[in-house]
């Protein structure tokens, strides 16, 4: 008995027609050789369909194919993460070239093991090769040459995702609008700062209202001590009291306007370092703009040239698949014409018998009318030879008469 690879391979590598017939003998086989667990495998393998089948006998035609197709897909996938523009439109070159001569090959392929491609088989033909290219687990599947029906990649770019950090990286606007907000939070809080520390001047404002109110108070008080003085015991003592109550005043009066002064002078220096640092906060937010607008610029050149390779892409896809077109109905218009000959010539081939028959019929007949003929001519001779002996003898007889 034949073992389940050998089974599969026979099935899967043999022709379309009798794919039931040669899974039913080999189960029968199995049963027969008493493994049930075999006979119950071989009998769950599915006929594939025509375009399966017509990939299945590309990979087996030709083993390096496989290869082939992750080898190109695994570069179509670099050349995606790593947005090789140049690269990307020489290997979609190189993958709709292959995958319109493996669909030309399915066809002949599949024609000399008796079945006809349709336009829609084709098509799956296409689809499933192009998915093998974006996706490696497809590729496996394809290379096993094993597959029971098509399939088709449906997406954008290949079936490997690139990772989030390379998805961070591709956006770059995203990144400098992150870093404008962050930047322009960081201007709030100044801004706050600002109006925390704008409310210093109002605080300075009420210490300097308080001072002057101490000011005033001990005015008061002096003027209050110069009431008592004038009834006093004693003019010297009211004199003594007097230059030290004006000098209170004098020193108390200097040290409020120090005080003012150098509150003032903190104001404008918290002020001026504050407007420095606004200024360079400034400075720092219009550099952020202009590399954010400048890395717009660059993304908005960037997709203006991949909209152009894209539109260029497109177009060449057109022709090229106008071609195809046009490719397959030459083809189709010589299978005809060659089905055509083969069936005349089939044809001859049926009549060659009886035309050597006849033509040996007829080289018969020839032969005997020619022996007839032959024959006539002695006898007109003979008989041309008598009557001229008759007419002699007449001529005699005449001459003989008196």
């Amino acid at each position: 008995m034949a073992s389940l690879d050998d089974v599969v391979d026979d099935l899967y590598g043999g022709t379309l027609d009798d794919f039931v017939a040669r899974r039913d003998a080999a189960v029968r086989g199995a049963k027969a050789a008493k493994d049930k667990d075999t006979a119950a495998r071989i009998a769950s393998l599915r006929k594939p369909t025509v375009a399966a089948w017509a990939v299945n006998l590309l990979v087996r035609d030709d083993p390096s194919l496989a290869d082939a197709l992750r080898d190109l897909g695994e570069g179509m996938r670099d050349a995606e993460r790593s947005l090789d523009g140049p690269a990307l439109r020489e290997l979609g070159t190189q993958r709709r070239a292959l995958v319109s001569g493996l669909v030309a090959r399915a066809r002949r392929l599949a024609a000399a093991g008796g079945q006809k491609l349709s336009t829609a088989a084709s098509q799956e033909v296409e689809q499933t090769l192009t998915a093998a290219l974006a996706d490696p687990r497809v590729a496996d599947a394809v290379a096993a040459g094993t597959l029971t029906h098509g399939t088709e990649h449906v997406g954008f770019g290949s079936a490997a995702a690139a990772p989030d950090d390379d998805r961070e990286a591709l956006m770059p606007e995203a990144g400098s609008s992150s870093a404008s907000r962050s930047r322009s939070g960081g201007a709030g809080e100044a801004g706050g700062d600002g109006a925390r520390q704008g409310g210093r001047p109002g605080a300075a404002a009420s210490s300097r209202a308080r001072a002057g109110r101490g000011d005033d108070a001990s005015g008061s008080s002096d003027d209050s001590d110069d009431g008592p003085s004038s009834d006093g015991p004693s003019s010297d003592s009211s004199d003594d009291a007097a230059g030290s109550s004006g000098a209170r005043r004098t020193r108390s009066s200097s040290s409020g306007t120090s005080a003012r002064a150098a509150a003032e002078e903190r104001e404008r220096a918290r002020r001026a370092q504050e407007a420095e640092r606004l200024r360079h906060r400034h400075e720092q937010a219009v550099a952020a703009r202009e590399a954010a607008e400048a890395d717009l610029d660059r993304a908005r050149t960037r997709h203006e040239d991949v909209a152009t390779a894209e539109r260029a892409a497109v177009a060449t896809l057109e022709d090229v698949e106008r071609e195809q077109q046009d490719a397959y109905a030459a083809e189709e218009e010589l299978v005809q014409a060659l089905a055509d000959v083969r069936r005349r010539l089939a044809e001859a081939r049926a009549a060659l018998p009886r035309a050597d028959e006849a033509l040996v019929a007829a080289r018969t007949r020839a032969r005997d009318q020619e022996k007839a003929v032959r024959a006539a001519t002695r006898e007109l001779d003979r008989a041309t030879k008598a009557a001229e002996r008759a007419r002699d003898q007449e001529q005699r007889a005449v001459d003989a008469l008196p």
